[in-house]
């Protein structure tokens, strides 16, 4: 039987705390590369690669809050040189145009510019006439839910070695818009029923605890959601029915009636956002889908 060496040598240098350290340090350096006023960084033969002082000092910090103490000098540039390296991979990956081809990346990168998009965006504090216009619009949907119908998938940490979290976003962003059957098979072994039919919150308190079963009724039906977190586990959830139940009156249903009249007036910010950066560009479809959008 041939053994793959290279294979188990990397999966051995993940598990090491050093690599842990460096992927942080890559990504907080990222954050801090993102929030600066410089625009889109153009792949050019020979364009300089600058690490800061302060990129420096907050690798230096992040050292500290990983190990306890300074770095030494050694361990500090080889930090920075590992940046170096990152960056170096990341301008040969965009000059190969290998972003476009991983739907993952694609979305994260989605993801990321949407944020940016809404930086600017400030909501007003609602008045008491719009609030109350809301509510009467649909009581019934600020009634708390008495009964959900849901699927659930475990993401171990103990399993994956503390990257549950992580894999489990990245099989919730591959399960957009798939059905409640496509998450079957997917995750680990865990002794809570995949499938949880009419249960009340309390009796998914009882089985998830009661920070899942409060994040539970907060989720829309009928899409995969989370991850939510259980005791050394990360779940995507998804709800195929929620039933509420009578409907409160407006003064015990102003604060839910208020955050719903944010995620309103939040989303319709978003769409004007992207309404503006899509009017820079020209989009062409092919006959088949050009007709009105749905």
């Amino acid at each position: 039987m041939r053994m793959d060496v290279s294979s188990g040598l990397w999966a051995r240098a993940l598990r090491e705390p050093l690599t842990h350290f460096l992927v942080l340090g890559a990504l907080l350096f990222a954050l801090g590369t993102y929030g600066r006023p410089s625009g889109p960084t153009a792949v050019v033969e020979g364009a300089a690669i600058v690490v800061t002082d302060e990129d420096v000092r907050q690798l230096a910090g992040l050292w500290r809050m990983q190990w306890g103490r300074e770095p030494t000098p050694a361990e500090l540039r080889r930090l920075a040189d590992e940046q170096v390296r990152e960056e170096v991979l990341v301008r040969e990956a965009l000059a190969a145009g290998l972003e476009a081809q991983d739907i993952l990346v694609r979305r994260r990168l989605a993801a990321l510019a949407a944020a940016r998009l809404e930086q600017g965006i400030s909501l007003p504090e609602p008045s008491e006439a719009e609030l109350r216009a809301l509510y009467e619009a649909d009581p019934v949907a600020f009634a708390p839910v008495a009964e959900l119908t849901f699927r659930q998938s475990a993401y171990s940490d103990r399993a994956r070695g503390g990257r549950a979290k992580e894999e489990a976003i990245q099989a919730r962003d591959a399960l957009s818009g798939q059905n409640a059957a496509a998450g079957q098979g997917l995750g680990d072994h865990t002794e809570l029923p995949e499938r949880s039919e009419n249960v009340t919150p309390a009796e998914a308190a009882a089985l998830f605890g009661d920070a899942f079963a409060a994040a539970l009724t907060t989720l829309p039906v009928g899409s995969w959601q989370g991850p939510l977190a259980t005791l050394g586990d990360w779940h995507l959830v998804f709800v195929e029915a929620a039933r509420r139940g009578p409907p409160p009156p407006f003064e015990a249903a102003r604060p839910a009636v208020a955050e719903a009249w944010k995620r309103g007036r939040l989303e319709a910010e978003r769409r004007q956002a992207y309404a503006a950066a899509l009017a820079r560009y020209t989009v062409l479809l092919p006959p088949s889908v050009a007709g009105d959008r749905p």
